[in-house]
């Protein structure tokens, strides 16, 4: 089976050494970058490459695209007008689908294209972070279009390499869901590395004394820049609702607080120690 992976990033380069280990599979990788398609190739990670997407993909059986949502967005209208196999599957790796599934529904209705998105990867990015555990026990969600539906079960067979655990949702609560668990999170991060710098001077200053704690509630502050500008904006209204939450959280920390009212505080501590507790 032909595959072509697009985008040889952290999670693209993981899925795309998981498939290739699989003797049935002839994997394609893509990538702008001469250094990234280099060392894919030495290391195995992929048995082709090219740096462009359109010569490669009307012979691909599946096609995959790991690029940033805006990236994606663009990869499928360059598909929408070439002549692909009839029976391909073209799936991505976004972790916003409003957009991604709006484009799939206008310009590729003639195909099957399951929008995928994996609970996975790490604040580490770039080919050299290529893990093939990466997926193993994630969720992985799939949005089919009309056509897509019946080709899911072709796309986990192709996928079970990963060992992630699939589930079929809609794109509004995916999109929602994301909004809280994944991007606000990196929102209080990067909120929260920011607000130490300008209460307590260069890191070089106080980043001698920090614990766990700091570390770990700031650990995806050094995710790429980039890529989570892409995801915010591409996701930003359910964003906003979700910052919104957070910040009423914050407020009522900060009036139990400015009121010494010790009761109000320790509800609100016990409050999220039990949720966490179920994680």
């Amino acid at each position: 089976m032909n595959i072509v992976v697009q985008g040889l990033g952290e999670m693209g380069a993981s899925l795309a050494v998981c498939l290739n280990a699989q003797p049935a599979h002839h994997v394609i990788g893509v990538d702008q970058d001469p250094n990234t398609l280099k060392l894919a190739l030495a290391q195995g990670i992929v048995a082709e490459t090219a740096s462009q997407l359109a010569p490669v993909a009307t012979q691909a059986d599946v096609i995959i695209l790991a690029t940033p949502v805006t990236g994606i967005i663009q990869a499928l209208q360059t598909l929408a007008s070439l002549p692909l196999k009839s029976d391909v599957i073209i799936t991505d790796t976004g972790s916003t689908k409003r957009d991604i599934m709006a484009v799939a529904a206008t310009q590729l209705a003639h195909v099957a294209f399951i929008g995928g998105h994996a609970m996975a990867g790490t604040h580490l990015s770039g080919v050299t972070a290529a893990n093939p555990q990466l997926y193993q026990q994630a969720p992985y969600f799939l949005i089919p279009n009309q056509k897509g539906q019946a080709a899911l079960s072709t796309l986990q067979a192709l996928l079970a390499p990963l060992q992630a655990n699939f589930k079929t949702i809609d794109t509004t609560t995916h999109d929602h869901l994301m909004a809280m668990i994944s991007d606000v999170p990196h929102i209080a991060a990067f909120a929260l590395m920011n607000a130490a710098v300008k209460q307590l001077g260069d890191v070089a200053d106080f980043g001698q004394y920090v614990a766990g704690g700091f570390k770990d509630t700031t650990r995806i502050a050094a995710s790429d820049p980039k890529l989570w500008t892409d995801v915010l904006m591409s996701n930003q209204a359910a964003v906003l609702a979700s910052t919104q939450q957070l910040m009423a959280e914050l407020t009522a920390f900060n009036q139990a607080l400015a009121a010494q009212d010790t009761d109000q505080l320790l509800r609100l501590i016990q409050s999220a120690q039990k949720a966490r507790q179920h994680l």
